[in-house]
């Protein structure tokens, strides 16, 4: 085994949605410290965040606009691949709404709206649209990676009231298996592709929990949910995504990755 070789994601093309936040910036700055050029595509102006990642090289950090709540805008991103790359190895479907809290008698159906129109749908739209440049890249021999970023919440019940970020990470959960199952194949039926579809089912992180991490109580408290004692860092989640991009990865498909520091068989079960 050439364990340098089969790690490897130096020249690979990568897009990750929601590429400004922390786990978001995670995973772009994994694969620019491999060598992979890599999109960061939001809604907000990343040039900035695009340079300091960059910054990690050897790879390439670049900032693409894109609002993944509109159609037209998925498409721009995906005509905006086409022309400066010809073909996408590795999508990461990251970009997402975090859980808006109401009793379910009292839950806005705008807020049921918006969420699931990012955390669901995008994600859908994005990789039908990219799947001819995500099929281009795994018929030139080496596998094509489409990871979605759910979450522990699509897994476990929790006792809050978090009524529609669960349930649409479960989706995405559910979406992708069945993507692994019908479009990602190789060989066998008919419509193969050489492509592998997973998902990562982060825990605790900064970002979305950084209301409970601004003090020291905070992150005692969420680090005791997990067995390992800690709240996760950004490369925690790059390392996960590069393994499954990387050969190493490529007999992994339509699995499902928690990457919680053991949140789902600690004291975070159903919390």
């Amino acid at each position: 085994m050439d364990f340098k070789d089969i790690f490897s994601v130096a020249g690979k093309v990568v897009c990750v949605t929601g590429g400004g936040g922390g786990i978001g910036r995670g995973i772009a700055g994994g694969f620019v410290a491999g060598g992979a050029r890599v999109y960061i595509a939001s809604r907000s102006d990343l040039s900035e965040v695009a340079k300091e990642i960059d910054a990690g090289g050897p790879g390439e950090c670049i900032a693409l606009r894109a609002d993944l709540s509109k159609d037209e805008d998925i498409s721009g991103l995906v005509s905006q691949l086409q022309e400066r790359e010809g073909k996408l190895d590795v999508l990461i479907n990251n970009a997402a709404l975090g859980n808006f809290q109401h009793k379910f008698e009292d839950f806005p159906m705008d807020d049921w709206d918006r969420m699931n129109a990012v955390n669901v749908r995008a994600p859908f739209a994005l990789t039908k649209e990219c799947l001819p440049l995500l099929t281009l890249s795994g018929e030139s021999g080496e596998h094509a990676s489409v990871i979605n970023i759910a979450s522990v919440d699509g897994i476990r019940i929790t006792s809050d009231n978090d009524w529609a970020y669960g349930q649409g990470k479960a989706g995405l959960i559910h979406l992708t298996r069945q993507w692994a199952g019908r479009l990602g194949n190789k060989g066998g039926r008919k419509g193969g592709r050489n492509i592998t579809f997973n998902v990562i089912a982060p825990g605790p992180f900064p970002g979305m929990l950084d209301r409970y991490l601004a003090t020291e109580e905070g992150v005692a408290a969420i680090s005791a949910m997990t067995t390992i004692g800690r709240v996760g860092k950004p490369e925690d989640m790059g390392a996960a995504c590069v393994f499954l991009s990387s050969r190493g990865g490529s007999y992994i498909t339509g699995a499902v990755l928690p990457v919680d520091g053991g949140l789902l068989v600690g004291r975070g079960a159903n919390q």
